[in-house]
């Protein structure tokens, strides 16, 4: 740990025996247990409204992570007025093996319990607004113009590596998808879903994924509760899913019994099947890979790319069938 890092804990009550070095942190093996430091790039205000939602869902009975404040109380600890730090207790568990079905139904399970747990109609108003996400109309709308500049700059270079000439070939099935993904979205009742979230405060996880669900035995711990907001609570579930159909090879019998296991505790309405039908047909995937290619360095490709990009193309029947059986159900 760097002169800085050591500064800022000397803030702190617990004292550290050991640390080390993580995913985008330090782990802190403390006094009292073992703790996260991170920079921090959100406002206190932030970091308040999360610790408040962590505490609602620990008075319903769920295990999640928490902030820990420091000596003054403050969950934000800024070092030398410039750097802002936040410290995290890191609950004991392994994440979310995505090959164990059980473990992958269970998260999902506990997702529609979170989601009824996190709609608070007393905190609706202009200050819950705040931290109201993107709206997903304007998202895809960018999202696909960013597609069709990236289309012409391919088509436009003269010598054509590999991936280029792939995605070249691919471009403009994939480009439709996407503009037909945007066409079902003004139409699916997004709209009437997105006033109802914010209106009755309805919260989402921001990024329910396998690495933030831990499992310590029959016990599940969701973590990194950051990237909350109050937003259409489909955007958690249509997230999860992508995620596990993607390292499943688009198994159509996994994604329904991940909606079953869901529907079970939390029953879906026609337009929030409609929503997450266009959120999985979406060609998320490619629009992600093709948007890290043209903002690096294009003079090498890493191997990688070529795989994610297989790997894309070899779902891609799959994918879209299953996202529009979800919408016809």
């Amino acid at each position: 740990m760097n002169e800085r890092d050591l500064q800022v804990l000397e803030q702190y009550s617990f004292a550290v025996n050991d640390s080390r070095r993580v995913r985008g942190a330090y782990l802190l093996d403390t006094d009292a247990g073992l703790k996260l430091l991170r920079e921090c790039s959100v406002s206190a205000n932030r970091l308040a409204q999360e610790q408040r939602l962590l505490a609602r869902l620990r008075e319903q009975g769920f295990s999640v992570d928490q902030l820990e404040p420091d000596k003054e109380g403050n969950l934000l600890c800024v070092y030398h007025e410039r750097f802002p730090y936040m410290v995290k207790e890191l609950p004991e568990g392994r994440e979310c093996d995505t090959r164990n079905e059980s473990e992958i139904l269970r998260a999902v399970s506990l997702l529609a319990r979170l989601h009824l747990a996190l709609r608070f109609p007393e905190s609706a108003g202009a200050e819950s607004l705040k931290f109201s996400g993107r709206d997903a109309r304007e998202e895809m709308c960018r999202h696909n113009r960013e597609l069709r500049k990236i289309y012409a700059f391919m088509k436009k270079k003269n010598r054509k590596n590999e991936f280029e000439t792939a995605c070249l070939s691919c471009f403009p099935q994939v480009l439709a998808e996407a503009e037909s993904a945007e066409r079902r979205l003004g139409v699916s009742g997004y709209e009437s879903l997105r006033a109802q979230a914010l209106a009755e405060g309805h919260f989402c996880h921001g990024e329910y994924i396998h690495h933030n669900i831990l499992i310590n035995g029959e016990k599940m711990t969701i973590v990194n509760f950051e990237k909350f907001s109050l937003d259409v609570q489909i955007n958690d579930l249509g997230l999860f899913v992508r995620k596990i159909l993607e390292k499943q090879g688009y198994d159509p019998r996994l994604g329904r019994r991940m909606l079953e296991a869901y529907e079970r505790e939390k029953p879906l309405s026609a337009a929030e099947r409609a929503y997450l039908s266009v959120c999985l047909g979406y060609p998320e995937k490619f629009r992600k890979l093709v948007n890290y290619y043209y903002n690096t360095n294009k003079a090498w490709i890493p191997g990688k790319h070529m795989e994610k990009l297989e790997k894309f193309l070899s779902q891609r029947e799959k994918r879209i069938s299953f996202s529009e059986e979800i919408g016809y159900t």
